[in-house]
Order: C-alpha cells, then sequence, then structure tokens
C-alpha cells in the first residue's frame, strides 16, 4: 500500500508544517488573541504547533500500518474501520496530552490549564478523525481503482483467449494445406477431389457446430480425429493411421471438443513421417487411472511447431478435472494422457 498518500515522502515533510500553521491559527481565535498574527512566524507557540502535527500525522501513520499487519485477514470490512478510528483517536489524545504536558513543564516551567489541555486535544482528536477519513477515501478509492485495473485486465486476457480460441476453431495452417491438396486433386483426379472436400467440410462443420458446446462424446472426437487423418494422408502418402481401442461402454464419454483432432495434427506435424517411417497412433483407456492414452512412436522434427496445442488442452482440462493432462515420453515412445470426465448428473 505504498501508493497511498500516508506513505508519501512529499506528503510527510509538506503538510505538517502547514497544517500546524493552521491549528496555531485556530487557537488564537478561540482564544481571542488574533492581534499575535503578526508574530506568527516568529512565536515559539506556532513551532508547537508544527512539531505535534508531525508527531501526530507520524503515530496516525502507524496506527495505520499496524492495524493493517493484525487485521489483514479480516478484509475490509467496519469492524477494521471502528478499530482503527478508535485507536487512533485515543493513541492521538494520550500522545498530544503528555507532548503538550511536557512542553509546559520542561519549556514554560508551569502547569498546562484544564482549558488549554481540553483545546489541545479537541483540535488534534477532530484532526486524528479527519486524517482517517481521508485515509479510508483514499484507500476505497484506491481499491475501486485497482478491481477496475483489474476487471479490464481480465477482460482484455479474454478477449485475447477468444481470440486464440477464434484462431484455433479456423486452424488456418490445415485450411491452407487442405486447399492447396484440393488444387492438385482437381487437376488430378475429381473424384478423390470430391471425397477430399466431403472430409474438409466434415472437419470445419464439426469446429464449428462444437464451438459452443462445453463437452462432446469420445465416439465423436474419435471420427473428427480421423477426418483430420484423412486430410493430412495426402500430404504423408497415407502413411497416417490411427488404431482406437475403446470399450463401447466408454464411446459415449464427455471429452473437451478439438481435444483429439488439435493433439493428433500436433504430434504429426512435428514428427518424421515417410514409407520408411510411418505414423502409427494408438488411441486406449486405462481405466484404473482414469486416463485416455494416445500414444505413437517418437521420430520428432528437429524444428517444432511453435504453437503449444499440449498447453492449451492442458488449460482447458483444468475448468473440469483435477487431474492433470499429461506427456511422457520413455522407451522411444510418446504418450499423452487425458483425463476420462464424468459428468456428476
Amino acid at each position: 500500500m505504498r501508493r497511498l498518500f500516508i506513505n508519501n515522502a512529499l506528503f510527510r515533510i509538506l503538510v505538517p508544517p502547514f497544517y500546524g500553521i493552521l491549528i496555531y491559527l485556530l487557537i488564537l481565535l478561540i482564544n481571542n488573541n488574533v492581534s499575535q498574527i503578526s508574530y506568527i512566524f516568529t512565536g515559539q507557540e506556532v513551532y508547537v504547533c508544527i512539531g505535534l502535527s508531525y508527531l501526530l500525522f507520524e503515530i496516525l501513520r502507524l496506527n495505520i500500518n499496524l492495524t493493517e499487519s493484525f487485521l489483514d485477514d479480516q478484509g475490509d470490512g467496519i469492524s477494521k474501520i471502528i478499530i482503527q478510528t478508535i485507536s487512533g483517536l485515543l493513541l492521538s489524545l494520550i500522545v498530544i496530552s503528555l507532548a503538550i504536558s511536557s512542553y509546559f513543564s520542561y519549556v514554560l516551567s508551569f502547569s498546562i490549564t484544564e482549558t488549554q489541555l481540553i483545546i489541545f486535544n479537541s483540535i488534534y482528536g477532530i484532526s486524528s478523525l479527519l486524517y482517517n477519513l481521508l485515509y479510508f477515501s483514499n484507500y476505497y478509492l484506491y481499491k475501486q481503482n485497482l478491481s477496475r485495473l483489474e476487471n479490464e485486465q481480465i477482460l482484455t486476457e479474454t478477449l485475447k483467449a477468444e481470440l486464440e480460441q477464434f484462431k484455433n476453431e479456423v486452424n488456418p495452417k490445415l485450411l491452407y494445406d487442405s486447399l492447396e491438396t484440393l488444387i492438385t486433386l482437381i487437376h488430378k483426379n475429381t473424384e478423390e477431389a470430391e471425397d477430399y472436400i466431403d472430409h474438409l467440410s466434415m472437419v470445419y462443420r464439426y469446429i464449428l457446430s462444437h464451438r459452443k458446446i462445453e463437452l462432446t462424446s469420445l465416439q465423436q472426437e474419435v471420427k473428427a480425429a480421423n477426418n483430420i487423418i484423412h486430410l493430412l494422408n495426402y500430404l504423408y502418402d497415407n502413411k497416417i493411421s490411427l488404431k482406437a481401442t475403446i470399450p463401447k461402454e466408454l464411446a459415449e464419454s464427455p471429452i473437451v471438443p478439438g481435444t483429439l483432432p488439435r493433439l493428433i495434427e500436433s504430434v504429426i506435424r512435428n514428427t518424421i513421417i515417410n514409407k520408411y517411417n510411418p505414423l502409427l497412433l494408438e488411441l486406449n483407456i486405462e481405466e484404473q487411472d482414469g486416463y485416455l492414452v494416445l500414444q505413437n512412436k517418437l521420430n520428432e522434427k528437429l524444428i517444432f511447431d511453435k504453437k503449444n496445442v499440449f498447453d492449451d488442452v492442458q488449460l482447458s482440462y483444468s475448468f473440469y478435472s483435477e487431474k492433470p493432462v499429461v506427456q511422457v515420453k520413455a522407451y522411444n515412445i510418446n504418450y499423452i494422457k487425458i483425463p476420462i470426465l464424468e459428468v456428476v448428473s
């Protein structure tokens, strides 16, 4: 909370002298002794008032910092305002009484009268209340502005996430590769071109139809993944295959839409595939651990695709499951484990 005015060095140095002079003028008015205003910079009393103002402000600042540290867990409730205000008022009365009494006794060599003590305590007591009022006004204004900034930041991050989601939905790289392949097929084989268009339309129909759906079935995801593989196989001479071993009772298990197509496309783009190194993707269930496992033999490219699909999938699943999405590379095999979700009715 160093941004608050009470911790500002200029405030702590410059404000007390002006406030002390105002208090001195107020005391002159109360005592009906306005004629001494002409001696405002030569009278000893004005410097006493300035010194008391410094003392009061620092005591109140210390009280606020102590209250903040001790009542931090209780938040910003009414109890904090009451405790801080009352403790600040009591400290002000005690410190001002001791300070002004010491000044009268040791400097002026006579005791302060009850009326004078009441005047000083009343003025500095009210000053304590005003100080706390100013502090709480500044404090809650600061908190409100901070909350607005946080909301703006959340909104910005949300817009970025939506933009990234839109990019993922459109998948420009897949679209570009597909259009290139389609142009080639049109000149070679119109029937294959029509079949390719059908699969391409199914891929984007699936993406668009599930953009507002939180969960889909595992069976539909496998179909969508096969469509992606069908499109990319034209680039790799049909050297990509998917072997899915899914029990019938788990075929309708919920899964985040786009999980398998995106992961499989990422694996394909980051793997060296040729007639000597075909890519076999295996999909199976680990019922005991509650994971859907996608695995393939490691044969990675030296330069990876910059887009980290795994992190995006991991973030998506963090909203639905306490289990993490896990990627393990062991014994020349790449394992990607996806938590099997359960819908609680």
